[in-house]
């Protein structure tokens, strides 16, 4: 089954039957801390709860096919600084790699998610060999076994516990991070080219105050504003904001931004792909998600494109210098 056919995606009011018989298929609910027997009335709950709390919980979906679930939440006695992964899948779904992939593809989506977290930690029934394969495929350390967590008794008797730090997830995967103060300096240093301040139409020169203050701004008060980052170095930005449309409605405008040193890796288009999947989300509330780009920047537009947008209007762009730039205006087709 290719990687490709693997996505993550909130769940909908109208998964709930499929919710319900996947959980209750053969040997699914002995691994859970869930009502036994599970009904419908109880997957209708969870989806609503996700849906209403903007949990960070997704359907797995291969081949266009509900498998199974993957998310974060509070471990027991837990605090906002350590997280719980957790995931199950229908009984057709085991053993064909499904739980290992969905997790690749999760962990990079975490930095965004919880952003105060500084370690992840996932339990694994003992007998249930499969689950802690999973894990530690994923990079996860096993602890060992344990009875309660943090004074409390885990709903089945024992288990494995299994951590991963959100640095080390950071270090070892393509991801998204929210910036820090400490990044100003590589910030600077990787935009200030003239070559990209000019398609960004930000001040040229770029200046170390310039991103000192960016930086400032952006860690002072809630925004999607991320670092790009692969193996821990970082290698560019990401972003996406709100922004009025003329009939009233919320959008969502994303732009981003490459260091010339790492431009023709794919890391655009992993980026914006890695920004659509967290924008239910994390801006949950909108009509369009848009992007634009300036008419000469074919290679911009061509990840757009890569990630399911399509040129709808070219419009002229007011800058505030004397000619507006001519610019491509993109729609995202799934939104």
């Amino acid at each position: 089954m290719p990687a490709e056919s693997l996505s993550l995606r909130p769940f909908r009011a109208e998964d709930a039957q499929r919710v319900t018989d996947l959980i209750t298929s053969p040997g699914v609910l002995k691994y859970l801390a869930l009502p036994t027997p599970y009904k419908l009335e109880h997957a209708q709950d969870f989806i609503n709860r996700c849906i209403t709390q903007h949990l960070p919980h997704f359907g797995v979906w291969v081949n266009g096919e509900l498998t199974g679930c993957i998310g974060l939440g509070n471990p027991p006695g837990g605090d906002a600084a350590i997280q719980m992964a957790g995931y199950w899948y229908g009984a057709a779904y085991h053993g064909k790699g499904i739980a290992t992939r969905a997790m690749q593809q999760f962990l990079p989506m975490l930095p965004a998610l919880a952003p105060q977290c500084r370690s992840i930690v996932a339990f694994t029934h003992c007998e249930n060999i499969a689950s802690q394969r999973v894990v530690e495929k994923n990079g996860f350390t096993c602890n060992g076994k344990i009875t309660e967590y943090n004074g409390r008794q885990l709903p089945f008797s024992a288990a494995y516990q299994f951590t991963r730090s959100m640095r080390d997830i950071i270090n070892h995967t393509f991801t998204i991070k929210p910036w820090e103060p400490a990044d100003t300096a590589t910030l600077h240093h990787l935009i200030s080219p003239v070559e990209i301040t000019s398609n960004l139409l930000i001040p040229t020169p770029y200046q170390l105050h310039h991103a000192q203050e960016f930086i400032q701004d952006t860690t002072s008060k809630p925004c999607c504003r991320y670092a790009i980052c692969t193996n821990g170095n970082i290698v560019g930005g990401i972003g996406a904001e709100y922004t009025s449309a003329a009939n009233g409605d919320q959008d969502i405008k994303i732009g981003y931004w490459l260091g010339t040193a790492y431009r023709g890796r794919g890391y655009a288009t992993a980026a914006v792909k890695l920004m659509l999947q967290l924008i239910p989300l994390l801006m949950p509330e909108h009509n369009t998600i848009y992007a634009r780009v300036l008419k000469h920047n074919t290679a911009s537009a061509k990840v757009l494109e890569n990630c399911g947008f399509s040129c709808t209007a070219e419009i002229a762009y007011g800058t505030g210098a004397d000619t507006p730039a001519e610019v491509y205006h993109f729609e995202y087709r799934n939104a």
